[in-house]
């Protein structure tokens, strides 16, 4: 059942052992507060947890932070446990926040990478990227820059910047030292945690980037011609080049783009055959052939623009399941940061 991950995100083996409960004595006190008809103690599900599935009929629950509290002041109430339970989850919610902050920080690293190059022993990404994995603007980067100029500790020419063919790079000494700065300056205090965890988090991932394979052109080119004759017709619309409809041009589309999604582009389950006159839509649909591109973004047109291609939305979705297994195939290798 499709839920918020955003609100019900706390595992309940995790919080079970937070508790220093057994699963079973964990399951039973839950059991009896949902039960309660005592609306001071009642957990109640979609505000305290959710179901996420069951094992032979019994529950498996993901819990809010409302929930966790709840628990865990309805163990300090009843006085069974030694040491003050709401003292034992606290930091299991801390975990969970740095958690989520340190994976968008990947993401944004996972995402906006295709800058990046080892030049002079040094890892080196534009500007342009350092903008998005900060989630700020050129404009403030730019201040954080001056900043950074005016401090005992400026940036240093071709060791943490340099402009390379008229384009500023900046490599990961230069990323620390923006992190040290936007979260010492921000106004916001989620934002300033945020980029402080950038310095831990960034690193190793761009390290680890680097190394990934890279297909070859040869590589992509012979994936888009199995693609090709596989498919044989658009994937979309259904039409195909022959004798009398010869106008016909298909393309082969990577689902995921293969600027961003490399390790992807020669990958025949991330290309599919379309139209011409369809592909050139969809990025249009999508903001111009430089934007990034996921299947989600591709789901989202062929809704739009194709609402009764029930079968293609179906296979679009089943395409996405065996995608999305590759790329956590792919994040769990990614290096956790410090």
């Amino acid at each position: 059942m499709a839920f918020d991950r955003k609100v019900f995100y706390i595992q309940e083996g995790r919080l079970a052992e937070a508790l220093e409960l057994a699963q079973r004595k964990f399951d039973e006190i839950v059991n009896s507060l949902a039960s309660s008809t005592d609306a001071n103690v009642q957990l109640k599900e979609w505000l305290h947890f959710v179901v996420e599935g069951y094992i032979k009929k019994q529950p498996i629950r993901v819990f809010s932070r409302e929930g966790a509290i709840a628990i865990a002041n309805h163990i300090d109430l009843g006085g069974e446990a030694t040491e003050r339970s709401l003292k034992k989850v606290l930091p299991l919610l801390e975990q969970y926040r740095i958690d989520y902050i340190d994976g968008q920080i990947r993401q944004q690293v996972y995402d906006n990478s295709s800058s990046l190059m080892l030049r002079n022993q040094r890892h080196w990404l534009k500007k342009e990227d350092i903008v998005r994995i900060f989630l700020t603007n050129s404009h403030r980067l730019d201040k954080a820059f001056q900043d950074i100029q005016k401090s005992d500790s400026p940036m240093r020419i071709n060791e943490d910047f340099e402009d390379y063919l008229g384009t500023s790079y900046f490599s990961l000494s230069g990323l620390e030292k923006f992190s040290r700065e936007l979260s010492l300056k921000l106004r916001s205090w989620e934002r300033r945690v945020y980029c402080e965890r950038v310095k831990e988090v960034a690193p190793p991932v761009i390290n680890f980037l680097f190394y990934v394979p890279h297909p070859s052109e040869e590589d992509i080119k012979k994936a888009i011609n199995f693609v090709k004759n596989r498919d044989g017709s658009c994937q979309i619309t259904g039409v195909s080049r022959e004798k009398y409809n010869r106008q016909i041009e298909l393309d082969a589309h990577h689902l995921y783009d293969k600027d961003h999604y490399y390790f992807l582009s020669a990958d025949p389950d991330n290309i599919i055959t379309i139209a011409s006159h369809v592909h050139e839509d969809f990025h249009l649909f999508n903001g111009g052939n430089s934007k990034i591109c996921t299947i989600d973004t591709f789901i989202e047109y062929i809704k739009w623009r194709y609402p009764q291609k029930h079968e293609v939305i179906l296979m679009l979705h089943n395409r996405r399941r065996v995608l999305m297994l590759k790329l956590a195939q792919l994040q769990r290798a990614l290096p956790e940061g410090k």
